[in-house]
């Protein structure tokens, strides 16, 4: 209680610092008496806001399990605390005057900067940034926690221990859970702890297929190809950003490209399909059609070859081109795929191939992978897998970066998966 009381004091003191310092950039010295009012006027106010804001997004709890975690919840705090106190000062304003809007948005930045990185410096020195880890199970797994992490092993007959634990950020299991009571209590401790459960390779690989069957109630998830939540949340940026810039420039050619499917022959534009993607989950992936109507009757779920008789003759040159695959910039703002990641395989390939199965599964899909640069039109799936793999141990920003520069030319030249 101490160290939180002391966090406020100081995040009071730093508000009204940043307010002090943007006056100061904006106008100088002296401050304009009829720009300054509005503040000496509502400072008080202001502040509590400001606080009150950044205490509901939990700013002030007692530990945090990574630096980004503390940086994301004074973002929120102080965006909040922001826009409501431009609301109340703009609703006031013929009590408080009209209060610069620069200064609004120059405080933002120097308070996220100040606050941040002395509540951070402080709480690092007090050792409240570090992420609890319950290890679950007597299974190996080999340095998957960070080694700033707080870290405990239970064995499985342990698992009612956690119910005495106030916080958790994860819980690791290592070996796989038969009990039906414990997998229950298992279930109600993510809800309780708000921590994240993550299997090891093994038992996520023994799970998978009972969750892509639909047997399965569990929330798969795997330390497999995961980034810190930084990288995550730099990815996925990436991928909503990309994904709206390529549909607001490419709209007029999907608009063309709707007509000619259309025109050529009889069906619906788009194609959909049930696809697998994360933890085998299973979604509906969008594409523009490029065979003819009901083409899966004709020769079953066998995947297209370069000359397919079932190819119509715009589908032909979608599929070199890839263009074929623009509508699943929709599955990706959704959330089902990523812009760069192992290919969306569909039920029936899964189901006949193992490998596909396997840690391919414990990414987002992709629109695009390293299989897609690197190799001819009909890679065989155990050849496809090797990429994958490769994606999933070295996947990162600048890696998905790399291949999205690299798959212009593969879509220019008609090469390509």
């Amino acid at each position: 209680m101490i160290l939180r009381f002391l966090l406020v004091l100081i995040d009071i003191v730093l508000i009204n610092t940043a307010f002090l310092l943007s006056f100061l950039i904006r106008y100088g010295l002296p401050f304009p008496e009829g720009s300054f009012l509005p503040y000496k006027n509502s400072f008080i106010f202001l502040t509590l806001l400001y606080i009150s804001a950044m205490a509901s997004f939990r700013v002030y709890k007692s530990r945090f399990k990574s630096s980004w975690d503390l940086f994301r919840r004074v973002f929120l705090g102080l965006s909040i605390g922001t826009l409501l106190s431009v609301a109340f000062v703009y609703v006031f304003r013929a009590r408080w005057g009209a209060f610069p809007t620069s200064v609004f948005i120059l405080s933002f930045l120097i308070n996220l900067l100040l606050i941040f990185k002395l509540n951070q410096f402080i709480l690092k020195a007090k050792k409240k940034i570090k992420k609890q880890v319950i290890i679950l199970g007597e299974g190996k797994v080999d340095d998957i926690v960070e080694k700033k992490a707080n870290v405990e092993r239970k064995r499985i007959a342990q698992i009612r221990e956690l119910l005495e634990y106030s916080t958790v950020d994860e819980i690791v299991v290592s070996e796989k859970i038969t009990n039906a009571k414990d997998l229950n209590l298992l279930l109600y401790l993510q809800r309780k702890l708000n921590a994240e459960i993550l299997f090891s390779p093994s038992v996520y690989m023994e799970l998978l297929p009972e969750r892509i069957n639909g047997n399965s109630s569990v929330k798969l998830n795997t330390f497999i190809g995961r980034q810190s939540d930084l990288d995550e949340f730099s990815m996925r940026t990436l991928d909503l950003v990309a994904s709206i810039g390529i549909l607001l420039v490419l709209s007029p050619v999907m608009f063309l490209i709707s007509l000619l499917i259309k025109l050529t022959s009889p069906g619906p534009v788009f194609y959909t399909q049930q696809r697998v993607g994360k933890d085998g989950k299973t979604f509906t992936l969008y594409k523009f059609r490029t065979m003819v109507k009901d083409a899966e009757k004709m020769a079953g779920f066998s995947p297209a070859t370069e000359n397919d008789p079932r190819t119509t003759r715009i589908g032909r040159w979608l599929r070199r081109t890839r263009l074929d695959e623009l509508p699943q910039l929709f599955n990706i703002l959704r959330g089902d795929m990523s812009l760069v990641g192992p290919r969306p395989e569909n039920l029936y390939r899964v189901g006949k191939h193992k490998a596909l199965q396997e840690l391919r599964l414990a990414v987002k899909p992709g629109l695009t992978g390293l299989a897609q640069i690197r190799n001819a039109y009909d890679l065989h799936p155990n050849h496809k897998i090797k990429y994958d793999y490769l994606y999933i141990q070295r996947r990162s920003l600048l890696l998905n970066l790399y291949i999205l520069a690299k798959t212009i030319p593969v879509m220019l030249l008609k090469k390509g998966q």
